[in-house]
């Protein structure tokens, strides 16, 4: 699905079109999967994940914790996690407005 997605709006930016509120699903399933992802990369790490970057024993040079840190990031630039559900409920799945 998410494939599927990427190309619908990759096919109605080829044609001049602005991103609709379907472009929030894509934005909030990649910030949120690779955010785990990141996580769980880390996590594997045992205590090596808790290492900064720059430490010589951090694992694979702190690629790791680097993605990790920019994964907490992705939630909140370009819309944060929470706008988009909004974003979604509202246009794509047409549920009244939250109060």
């Amino acid at each position: 699905m998410f494939r599927l997605s990427g190309l619908r709006n990759l096919t109605q930016a080829q044609h001049g079109h602005a991103p609709g509120a379907e472009a929030s699903l894509t934005k909030l399933y990649w910030s949120e999967m690779d955010k785990r992802i990141q996580e769980t990369a880390v996590g594997l790490q045992g205590l090596y994940g808790a290492l900064a970057p720059e430490e010589p024993m951090a694992v694979e040079d702190g690629r790791w914790q680097y993605g990790w840190m920019w994964a907490q990031a992705e939630t909140i630039y370009a819309g944060s996690s929470e706008i988009q559900r909004n974003i979604i409920a509202e246009r794509v799945l047409g549920l009244p407005r939250g109060r």
